[in-house]
C-alpha cells in the first residue's frame, strides 16, 4: 500500500499507528534546528566576535523575535504566514502561544554575559546537543528504563550525560592539564549539562540547562585553577 494511501485509510479509521506517534513526537525538524541554532552562536563566538559584539546582536534577535511573537499572537493571518514556515519546528502548543525560542536566546545572551568564554561556549552546546539527544534516547528507549516523577527517562538523562561528557573532553582536551584535571571537568560537564532538567525547577530546559550547567562548570573551572 502506497504511503498516502496507508495515510488515508488511518485518517478514515481514526487511528493514528505507534511509529507515526514515534515520528511525530520525535520532532526531527525540531531538534536540528535546535542544534544548528547553538552551534552557529558557539562558532561565530569562537570565530572572534568579541563578548559585548556577541551580546549586543543576540539582544537584537531576541527583541526581533519578540516583536515577531507578539504580532503573530494577536494577527491570526500573521501567525499563520509565520507558521508556513516555522511551523514543522513549532510544538502544538506554541500555535496559540509564545515559543521557546525568546528562553532559548536569553539564557544564551545570559550565558555569554556572565561565565568565562570557555564555560559559555560548553553551556551553550549543552543546550544545543545534550537537550535535544536526550529527548531522542528518552523518546525511542525511555521505555525500557525507569521514568522520574518530571517525566524524564534514566536512558535520555544517560544520553544527555553522554552527549554533554564528550563535548565538554573534545572541547577542553586540548587546553587543560593531563593531571586528572581533564576528567575532573568531563565528569563535572556531562552530570550538570545532562542532569540539570531534573531538578524540580518549573522553568523551561532551554533556559535552566545552560544557567545551571554554566554555575557548575564554572566552579569546578575555579576549584581546580583553570
Amino acid at each position: 500500500m502506497k504511503r498516502t494511501e496507508e495515510a488515508k485509510l488511518f485518517h478514515f479509521l481514526g487511528v493514528v499507528p505507534a511509529r507515526l506517534h514515534i515520528r511525530n513526537d520525535l520532532h526531527i525538524a525540531r531538534k536540528v534546528w535546535h542544534m544548528v541554532t547553538g552551534l552557529i552562536i558557539v562558532l561565530c563566538y569562537m570565530a572572534g566576535i568579541q563578548q559585548p559584539a556577541a551580546i549586543v546582536i543576540l539582544g537584537a534577535v531576541l527583541c526581533l523575535d519578540l516583536i515577531v511573537e507578539s504580532s503573530r499572537l494577536r494577527s491570526s493571518i500573521f501567525n499563520d504566514k509565520i507558521l508556513k514556515f516555522m511551523g514543522p519546528i513549532m510544538r502544538t502548543h506554541e500555535i496559540k502561544q509564545m515559543s521557546t525560542v525568546p528562553h532559548y536566546l536569553c539564557s544564551a545572551i545570559l550565558a555569554i554575559a556572565i561565565f568565562p568564554k570557555p564555560v559559555a561556549i560548553l553551556s551553550i552546546l549543552f543546550l544545543a546537543f545534550g537537550d535535544p539527544l536526550a529527548s531522542f534516547f528518552g523518546i525511542l528507549y525511555g521505555s525500557k528504563g525507569p521514568r522520574f516523577s518530571n517525566g524524564k527517562t534514566l536512558i535520555g538523562t544517560l544520553a544527555g550525560v553522554v552527549t554533554c561528557s564528550l563535548l565538554t573532553f573534545m572541547y577542553l582536551c586540548s587546553s587543560a592539564p593531563s593531571d586528572g584535571t581533564l576528567l575532573v571537568l568531563t565528569l563535572v560537564g556531562g552530570l550538570a549539562g545532562g542532569m540539570a532538567e531534573l531538578l524540580p525547577f518549573d522553568i523551561d530546559d532551554n533556559f535552566t540547562i545552560p544557567m545551571i550547567s554554566g554555575f557548575a562548570l564554572w566552579f569546578a573551572f575555579m576549584a581546580t585553577g583553570i
